[in-house]
């Protein structure tokens, strides 16, 4: 271990990454957070406030130049100019009217700049105007507007006395107006046009200041507006103004700043700093002593003991107080590990020799079915070499069955007419224990015979059926026939038994797709056996399924989809 003295011990390795993680972290904190409350903000955060602040005011007056050209667009538009003219010649208002109402609708009533668009005619501004409401901003109806309307219109109209041809702005009984002069091709007053701006679209941004108290903002030297708060600025705050100037108009803004909203989570940090470095020596000081009893004394006993295992010393044990259950649970894994060395070697030489016996073991299980084939057909020689035809026959019949059972080819499905031989087969032997007390009636057309099946599905069900139908000392009947519906493959298996409440019960748990046949006598598990089979072949719409008929007749149907070779 020469080569491991110049390495740190994991006792000074943890002293200091505690040391570099809790403390360093600690002081730059403190130096840091000082220096930000000793001088607030400072220059940098007051100017990202002022370029927030004027970025959003920019962006309202951006809004606000917007729509001064959209109240420009009716002197644009030819509909404007022809609707005028025609009114000059013929003098008819209700003609002109409607083009104007239309024109203003398509302009205004879908902008969400505008809460509504009022014009009145310069001839009779009280008696002729047209009234546009855009419905998304919350108006009830028109007839609200014109009696508002009438409230306004005489500020309106001294406003647009003097403005000639440029735009002006007018707060009236909580309305923004934009107002300007529609004029003529000689420059002559047509009317005023008054647009209701959505306030909220154009300065939302500047409400949503969370450091200002109070924003409030100056449209075209005469209209102030209050965005948020009205207070004027308290001890401990500031006010940022600002201005944008335009071509048709100048926005000047007002925010006051409240340092103290912004410092207001930091008045309880230089006690908690404070608490915290005393709280860090203590804390430095009982996690040495953790680390020393709970770790470094575990460590170093379970070195010790390593390094006698190293030597050969096999049986080595480690007594220490661990203390902590990951270094008790190792310690008990250390003095388990030397004596089970030796016992391991063992062990894998027994489970060699017991995996060898299972391997000879279902050799010995796979060959005992064929050894039983090729005795019964030693026997059947012998039979019809001693002129028994019957026995020789069912003997036949038996090997038959036997045959399908071992499945030679490893063929999980074989056709209709290969499985029919199985089915031949055992209700040849059936027919010699019943005789005449039992009839079959099988009824499958030949372009059915072609159809793939799993193997041995039909089997387990006819035996059913024969075992159900036949009463003691009595007659049965057992009918097997065959279809085929849409993509499916249909078998039924038909008895003249009948079902009891009992059977019937019975049948629903045996083919329930959730019947685990674990604990199921083998003799009940035939019928639940075929119905999981299909279902896991070919999906759920497959399976089986029993049920009664007319009189005493029970019908067991198989649904399997249909394929052929």
């Amino acid at each position: 271990m020469a080569h491991d003295r110049g390495k740190r011990s994991l006792r000074g390795q943890m002293a200091f990454i505690i040391l570099l993680c809790w403390l360093l972290p600690m002081a730059l904190a403190a130096v840091f957070l000082g220096s930000y409350l000793t001088f607030g903000l400072g220059r940098q955060s007051r100017r990202a406030i002022a370029e927030q602040f004027q970025l959003n005011l920019q962006m309202g007056a951006d809004r606000v130049e917007s729509a001064i050209e959209a109240s420009r667009l009716p002197s644009y538009d030819p509909e404007f100019r022809a609707g005028w003219n025609q009114y000059i010649r013929d003098r008819e208002y209700a003609l002109l009217y409607r083009r104007w109402f239309t024109l203003f609708t398509r302009l205004y009533q879908s902008d969400s700049r505008f809460r509504y668009a009022m014009f009145c005619f310069s001839e009779d501004p009280e008696g002729r105007s047209i009234t546009v409401v855009n419905g998304s901003t919350g108006l009830l109806s028109t007839r609200q507007v014109q009696e508002k309307w009438r409230d306004d219109l005489p500020a309106v109209l001294e406003l647009a006395a003097g403005l000639d041809t440029s735009v002006g702005f007018l707060e009236q009984g909580g309305e923004l107006y934009m107002v300007r002069n529609l004029m003529d091709s000689g420059y002559r007053s047509v009317g005023v046009l008054a647009l209701a701006l959505n306030q909220p679209y154009f300065f939302e941004d500047l409400s949503l200041l969370a450091w200002a108290s109070a924003v409030s903002v100056e449209l075209g030297g005469s209209t102030v507006l209050p965005i948020k708060g009205e207070a004027p600025p308290r001890p401990g705050e500031d006010a940022l103004n600002y201005v944008v100037d335009k071509r048709d108009f100048t926005l000047r803004g007002r925010a006051v700043v409240d340092y103290g909203v912004l410092l207001a989570g930091f008045e309880a940090y230089p006690w908690m700093l404070g608490a915290m470095a005393l709280s860090l020596l203590l804390l430095l000081l009982f996690t040495f002593r953790f680390f020393r009893r709970k770790i470094s004394q575990p460590i170093d006993a379970l070195m010790a003991g390593a390094a006698d295992i190293r030597e050969g010393k096999w049986g080595r044990r480690v007594d220490c107080q661990a203390g902590s259950r990951e270094f008790e649970y190792l310690t008990d894994s250390f003095n388990q590990m030397s004596a089970q060395l030796q016992n391991q070697f063992d062990c894998l030489y027994q489970e060699e020799l017991a995996r060898r016996d299972a391997q000879i073991k279902a050799l010995q299980a796979h060959i005992n079915p064929h050894f039983l084939n090729n005795t019964l057909e030693t026997i059947n020689w012998q039979a019809r070499m001693s002129g028994d035809a019957k026995a020789s026959k069912m003997i036949e019949a038996l090997s038959t069955v036997l045959d399908a059972a071992l499945d030679r080819k490893g063929m999980p499905e074989v056709r209709l007419a290969e499985e029919m031989t199985y089915v031949n087969a055992y209700l040849y032997i059936v027919a010699q224990r019943f005789g005449r007390r039992l009839t079959v009636d099988i009824d499958l057309p030949d372009q059915l015979m072609d159809c793939m099946v799993p193997r041995l599905i039909l089997q387990p069900v006819i035996e059913n059926a024969v075992e159900h139908g036949i009463k003691p000392g009595g007659q049965g009947r057992v009918a097997l026939r065959g279809y085929l519906k849409e993509e499916f493959l249909i078998l039924e298996i038909e008895n003249d038994g009948g079902l009891s409440a009992g059977d019937e019960g019975h049948i629903a748990r045996l083919l329930s797709p959730d019947y685990d046949m674990a604990g199921e006598p083998s003799g009940n598990i035939g019928i639940a056996n075929v119905n999981q089979r299909l279902r896991i072949l070919y999906g759920p719409r497959c399976g089986l399924s029993i049920f009664p008929g007319q009189g005493a007749l029970v019908t067991a149907r198989l649904t399997i989809t249909h394929s052929s070779i």
